[in-house]
């Protein structure tokens, strides 16, 4: 796929940390779901797979992490296919805190159609769509290569 990965700005809660105030190892799934659902918004929305008779399940997940995640960071989630298969995907997602490398997780989604795998749909290996607009003064949970806001 060429299209430019799409990057999510995702601030860490009180809630995602242990009493250190670091994010909790368990908690960077979340980020990569929260990620995933901003790619794939940019496609469309999983609405629209689904309604191509679509869904994904996850066959296999990792995080390899490099540096902590701290209470009030922002992180950039970068979100880009690793791998496509006829059936699967697999994703990298990229967490840094600034230029900060924090952690990469991976996950391969086998899409599936009455409950056995079925070939991706254009909306995972097609480009992705326009994006939509915004309600004013709504600000997006993600942009394409940007910084975050100010």
């Amino acid at each position: 796929m060429s299209d430019p990965a799409v990057i999510s700005h995702l601030p860490v809660r009180p809630r995602h940390c242990d009493a250190q105030a670091m994010m909790h190892a368990s908690r960077y799934y979340e980020y990569i779901e929260d990620a995933f659902l901003d790619w794939i918004g940019a496609r469309g929305g999983y609405d629209r797979l689904r309604r191509e008779g679509a869904d994904l399940v996850v066959k296999a997940s990792g995080c390899e992490h490099h540096a902590p995640a701290r209470l009030g960071d922002v992180l950039a989630v970068e979100s880009a296919p690793a791998r496509l298969g006829t059936t699967s995907i697999t994703m990298r997602f990229t967490m840094r805190r600034g230029d900060e490398l924090v952690a990469v997780g991976t996950v391969t989604y086998v899409c599936v159609r009455d409950g056995h795998p079925a070939p991706l749909p254009t909306i995972l290996t097609g480009p992705a769509s326009p994006p939509a607009a915004t309600a004013p003064g709504t600000p997006p949970t993600s942009t394409a290569a940007t910084p975050p806001p100010a």
